[in-house]
């Protein structure tokens, strides 16, 4: 289905015109073969008028994964079709959709685009057809959004078209809110369409999945029950996305069938500034007469290079344009219908420009840095060759960690798997805001198909407290406490948006998200737009407005901030290697205190200015590694930096998240502590930077062992001495890259990622490993009773030291406590056995003989008074320590007393400081017969838990509550690593 071409590009000729140092810079080419097309048969084939208008655009063939598609939806499935840019996606839907207009001219559908600039361009497709099908099919297309006149929404409403094109803000506001209204649009609706369902990620797809959630609760509501046909580039997990948003099967189409034409892939690493580079290379493009398009990470760098360009040459200032999120409407159409037409040569965009808006053939896509995915990569680098001719896609790499991992390994950029796009089905921030509108559509109910009001009772009563719902006298239905909940959901923004007004005009000149607007709006910001510089007079918190005035100048800002985290939920933790990994929810603040003021070219700070700006907190989904004070004495005797070890860690860490999940590095926050207040040690956390969190912070507590693996060859393989925003400086941190010590986070990811027990390097006690945000405990239901299994070995094991950990020089020392004495149950014998220190082999003989040992403490302690006596690694024992069960289910630590008193009514005869007291006054017989009692206490405990699948301890609050607790030695005994469900 490709257009004839329009020219041939010379690579060789461009690059050849290239000035020495750029060529220099020339770090890889590979060139990509162009691809045959496949194409399949419909049977049936398509009705005649459908076929007449597909011959009208030179389509006399459909490529194979359009008919799998269309017979797919011919068989009543909904599909998911994952395609390359311009591989003719449109068709799979606008065909199933007027064959069925063909057969009921009743039928309707929703097609839903995540950019109103994408309304336009489909509704320019859909026209084409409407003209050749006005003799046997008069189809029917609207735009329904917010820039549709009101006359025209009644009328559509009335007389629902054959194609509603939308927008889901639209869908949210003006749909969902007056569904009585659209009565007749839903009993003729046969398809929903979601195109570029890979936007609908992070934030914004967790409010989409609200949105859906509502859809659906209304379409049962009018008793319809439409097909679902979605469009997405390609990512790691489409058909899990389909699903999660609209809870519905579906059919995956992802084998294309269109042709490619061949590409060039270039590797630039820049000699100077990549700024230089681009604009030069942006420069040579245009001067060959190759149409070009330059795609930036940010919204400031394309205002930078564009600005750039146009100082550079002011003869290209009328043929090329920037292109970003907060211009107005009416400038990106202008914008996008000029490079269509032809009239501009050349555009600066932010990724706004990467769906698949039709800006006419382009030759050149260069990347300025990784654009932070796959997908993202894949789908700028579709921009180019859209005709079938050759093309080139520049990537030129600046300074960020990821560049410089790709132009050092190239391959692995053009071999990898794309990432998995994720959503937050649990955030509880944005369910509140939907549980209104959705009550005020339709009232909740206890037995809500859609809405578990069960599982949502905290949030639900919350919003009763707030008075934004409503309960029934019976108790049973909720209804909305305002009239129009709906105008409160902002389904993109954090904090709203304000508008940008500059000098006199009463009309904004662009717009900026509250999310953004402290970095880059702040009082006494330079601000860009569109290649003018604006300095910023004042930041109106309550009317949400920026004042500017424009200005020339050669310096640009940058914020300083300051961030505290506190955690609220330890949800979930696990050991990896070394470490202890938590998820949970914590509350992060952060305070903009001042701003840097630096030329532009030189970045010469100038001065720190200071801001007076409100805190900003917000709660969110975070994980966070524990880091063990032993690993900062380590560090100290060498003299290297603990703080700038862990700091370093976390800034590379998160530009490593991106090769893993569909993000950006900007959508991660970190922190280090080398102490937290709420943590006996120091910890980094990775935190989703949005309230309620986007579901990255799951998925990085999932993969934490392989980032950490990932960032230390990073560190590793760079060949800085001393760090660079290659390996371990972030382009955003609030403390200026200080302190920073690439030698220290090399060690520290050694020291997390080894074996337990690998070396006999100094490991911090359990006691490190605490937090003070405990969780409730669940009830245990169906719990069928356990017991040890028949002819298998199972020790309970305690034992007590001759020295404290004050004398030896902490507990990380624990080697140099020496054994008092150890006590051993067998439950082959049902005897306890005990041994002095002069039986210490007896005692490792008689425990490396088990086939389970049990203790409550023992890995962080036991075993480390008797790697005193042993070069054996205690730890490849299979071993269930209880401490670590019961940490793990309730989210912190209990005393071996507490458990006792409560679950069986009994109590421990000393403790540790006694037994010591005993044993210096050479009371041998006392110490061994408090031992005895611990380990008895630590077997009832066991065998409590194996009957019951829970133990039990005491709250001040509530009483006695249950930490569930289901254990099942067989299964452990074979998998160790599974210490209890």
């Amino acid at each position: 289905m490709s257009e004839g071409g329009h020219g041939v590009i010379s690579i060789d000729r461009l690059i050849a015109s290239l000035d020495p140092e750029l060529q220099r810079g020339i770090q890889f080419r590979e060139s990509l073969p162009p691809k045959d097309a496949v194409y399949g048969e419909l049977n049936p084939p398509l009705p005649a008028p459908l076929c007449d208008g597909l011959a009208s655009l030179g389509i006399q063939q459909l490529y194979s994964h359009q008919t799998s598609a269309i017979e797919a939806v011919r068989r009543g499935e909904n599909v998911v079709v994952v395609t390359p840019t311009a591989s003719g996606k449109t068709l799979t839907y606008f065909l199933p959709v007027a064959e069925a207009v063909l057969k009921d001219p009743q039928s309707s559908a929703l097609v839903l685009f995540p950019l109103k600039a994408l309304e336009q361009d489909q509704r320019g497709k859909i026209a084409h057809w409407q003209k050749q099908l006005a003799n046997v099919l008069p189809l029917t297309a609207e735009i329904y959004d917010g820039d549709t006149a009101k006359n025209l929404r009644a009328r559509i409403k009335q007389k629902p078209p054959h194609f509603l094109i939308s927008n889901p803000d639209m869908l949210h506001q003006a749909i969902l809110a007056y569904h009585q209204g659209w009565d007749h649009f839903f009993r003729r609706l046969k398809y929903i369409v979601i195109d570029e369902l890979h936007a609908y990620r992070g934030v914004f797809g967790s409010h989409i999945l609200q949105v859906f959630k509502r859809l659906s609760r209304l379409l049962a509501y009018h008793d319809v029950h439409p097909q679902f046909i979605c469009l997405s580039a390609t990512i790691a997990n489409p058909l899990e996305l389909a699903q999660t948003l609209t809870d519905r099967p579906f059919t995956l189409i992802q084998e294309s069938g269109a042709p490619l034409g061949g590409k060039d892939v270039v590797f630039v690493n820049s000699q100077t500034t990549m700024t230089s580079t681009v604009t030069k290379l942006f420069m040579k493009a245009l001067d060959q007469g190759l149409k070009t398009i330059v795609f930036t990470k940010s919204r400031v760098n394309t205002e930078i290079i564009y600005r750039s360009i146009i100082e550079t040459r002011p003869d290209l200032a009328a043929h090329v344009s920037s292109y970003r999120a907060g211009f107005l409407p009416e400038e990106r159409r202008e914008i996008e219908q000029k490079m269509a037409s032809g009239v501009l040569r050349g555009v600066v965009s932010t990724s706004a420009l990467e769906l698949g808006i039709d800006i006419g053939g382009l030759d050149v896509c260069i990347l300025a840095g990784y654009p932070g995915s796959m997908m993202s990569f894949w789908q700028r680098s579709g921009r180019v060759g859209r005709r079938g001719d050759e093309s080139v896609i520049f990537l030129v790499a600046g300074y960020d960690a990821l560049d410089q991992y790709f132009l050092s390994n190239p391959q692995q950029l053009l071999g990898r798997s794309f990432e998995s796009a994720l959503i937050n089905n649990s955030n509880e921030e944005i369910l509140k805001a939907h549980l209104p509108a959705a009550a005020a559509e339709i009232p909740l109910m206890t037995e809500d198909p859609y809405i578990d009001v069960v599982r949502h009772k905290d949030v639900i009563e919350d919003l009763e407290r707030q008075g934004l719902l409503v309960r029934s006298a019976s108790g049973q239905q909720w209804f909305s406490g305002a009239s129009r909940p709906h105008s409160a959901v902002s389904l993109r923004n954090i904090g709203g948006t304000f508008e940008v007004m500059c000098a006199d005009n009463p009309r904004p000149m662009g717009e900026i998200s509250g999310g953004s607007v402290f970095r880059e709006c702040h009082e006494g910001a330079i601000y860009l737009h569109r290649g003018e510089q604006f300095f910023v007079e004042k930041l109106d918190l309550e009317k949400k407005q920026v004042r500017v005035r424009p200005v020339q100048t050669t310096i640009y800002t940058m914020v300083r901030s300051e961030k505290q985290t506190e955690i609220i939920d330890d949800r979930e933790r696990k050991t990896v290697r070394s470490f202890v990994v938590h998820v949970g929810k914590v509350k992060v603040t952060e305070t903009y205190h001042s701003f840097e003021r630096r030329r532009v070219y030189s970045q010469e700070l100038l001065s720190v200015e200071p801001l007076d700006l409100p805190p900003q907190s917000y709660v969110t989904s975070s994980i966070w590694v524990e880091i063990p004070t032993a690993l900062g004495d380590s560090l100290a005797k060498d003299d290297l930096h603990f703080m700038g070890g862990i700091h370093a860690v976390e800034h590379a860490a998160i530009s490593m998240i991106p090769l893993f999940a569909l993000c950006d590095r900007n959508d991660v926050g970190g922190i280090t502590f080398t102490r937290h207040k709420q943590l006996t040690g120091g910890a980094i956390f990775f935190y989703d930077g949005y309230p309620g969190g986007a579901g990255i912070a799951e998925y990085n507590y999932s993969i934490i062992e392989e980032l950490l693996r990932r960032t230390l060859n990073l560190i590793e393989n760079c060949p800085c001495e001393d760090g660079c925003p290659s390996c371990i400086q972030s382009p955003k941190c609030g403390s200026g890259n200080k302190p920073l010590d690439k030698q220290a986070s090399i060690r520290a990811l050694k020291y997390l990622l080894r074996e337990p027990g690998e070396d006999e390097d100094v490991e911090e006690s359990q006691a490190a490993i605490v937090a003070e945000a405990p969780q409730e405990a669940v009830e245990v239901i169906d719990w069928q009773p356990q017991s040890i299994p028949a002819g298998k070995r199972v020790l309970v094991f305690d034992l007590e030291t001759q020295r404290s950990a004050d004398e030896v020089g902490g507990w990380s020392e624990a080697r140099h406590m020496r054994l008092a004495v150890g006590a051993v149950w067998d439950s082959l014998t049902g005897e306890i056995s005990t041994y002095d220190e002069s039986r210490v082999a007896d005692l490792l003989a008689h425990l490396k003989s088990a086939d389970l040992v049990v203790g409550y403490n023992v890995v962080r302690f036991d075993y480390e008074v008797l790697r005193g006596y042993t070069f054996e690694n205690l730890n490849r024992l299979h071993t269930l320590d209880l401490l670590t069960a019961v940490t793990g289910s309730l989210g912190r630590r209990l005393k071996l007393d507490t458990l006792a008193r409560a679950t069986l009514n009994a109590a421990k005869s000393a403790d540790g400081l006694q037994s010591l007291e005993w044993f210096k006054a050479g009371q041998m017989d006392l110490v061994t017969e408090y031992c005895i009692h611990d380990v008895e206490i630590t077997r009832d405990l066991l065998l409590f838990a194996l009957a019951n699948g829970y133990l039990l301890y005491e709250r001040k609050d509530v009483g006695q509550v249950r930490i569930p607790l289901r254990l099942n030695l067989t299964d452990f005994m074979a998998h160790p690593e599974a210490l209890a469900s």
